[in-house]
Formats: structure tokens, sequence, C-alpha cells
């Protein structure tokens, strides 16, 4: 009696399982071409943000080598001839995923930061780190390694990925 009620159970729960990774497998069928629409929209409305309506995409190219830098893009825009370029980076800590874009301008001068723009942030005290960081280094108020700002951690993490981008913009620009 004891071998049947196993084998049933183990039956059973097989069949759970089964029917559980079906249902996963279906659902990231059905979903899959909206979520990757989704990234898309928010990386092409990411470059409007950072550079301007008349900027675009104008190529596109998977990194490697990089800590946190995964792709560049580079900025076409009507309005003159500056090389511009943008990053899409990926990091995590102990308090979640963020995924942005780090825009740089290359000039005789150098490599200039321009600003950022997120696509993913599940920071644990992800406006704290929007607010106190993100916003104002876009709006020239903080420097980069200013990251004491009540997010101390997810303004390390950004501050890294930018220095990432930069290496990568610096790696361009050598040619």
């Amino acid at each position: 009696m004891d071998k049947k009620h196993y084998i049933i159970t183990s039956i059973t729960l097989g069949l759970i399982g089964a029917a559980s990774a079906g249902l996963i497998g279906a659902a990231n069928l059905l979903t899959r071409k909206q979520i990757a629409q989704n990234e898309l929209d928010k990386i092409n409305s990411g470059i409007i943000e950072i550079f301007g309506k008349n900027a675009s995409i104008e190529s596109e190219n998977s990194l490697s080598g990089y800590k946190y830098t995964n792709y560049s893009y580079y900025i076409k825009d009507s309005g003159d001839d500056i090389d511009r370029y943008a990053f899409k980076t990926t990091g995590s800590n102990s308090y979640g995923k963020i995924s942005l874009l780090v825009g740089f301008t290359m000039k005789d001068s150098g490599v200039e930061f321009v600003g950022l723009s997120i696509i993913v942030n599940e920071q644990t005290y992800a406006s704290t780190l929007v607010d106190n960081y993100i916003n104002p280094l876009n709006s020239g108020d903080v420097s980069i390694d200013d990251v004491n700002c009540g997010a101390t951690y997810g303004a390390k993490l950004v501050r890294n990925m930018i220095n990432d981008a930069q290496i990568a913009a610096n790696d361009i620009a050598e040619g």
C-alpha cells in the first residue's frame, strides 16, 4: 500500500510540474515579442531624452569585454556632425537590477558625458536613487562621483556603470 501511495504522489507532482512548465512556456511565447518591443521603445525614448527630439539610432553594436556595458548605439542628429553614442548598461547589486542608457558625445577635446535614461530600475530605493542622484546628475547639479544620496549602493552601481560605458566610449573614440 505504501509503494502505491508514493507512486501516485510522484506521478501527481510530476504532472503538476509539467503543467506548470507548459504554462510558463506558453506565457513566455505570448509575451516575448511585446517585452522586446517595450524595451526597444524605452531605448528609443531614452535616446530622445538624452540627445533631443531630432536624435535617432543609426547603428547598434553588441559589445563584449565590459562589465556592465552590453550595446552601443551610434546616434545621428540632423542638426550637426557631432558623434554621439549611447551605451546600454545593465548591473545589479543586493538591492536589485538596473539598466540604463548612458549618453556621450565625441569631440576633439575628448569623450563628454551627456546624460542618463533609465530602461529598468528594480532597485529597492528606486525613487530615492532617481530623485537624489540620477535627476541631479542629468541636470548637472552633482558630479558622477557624488554618490551620497540616500541610495548610496544604487548610486555607486550607477557610477560604475557610467565609468564602464565611458571606457567603451573611449575605446570607440580611439578607433
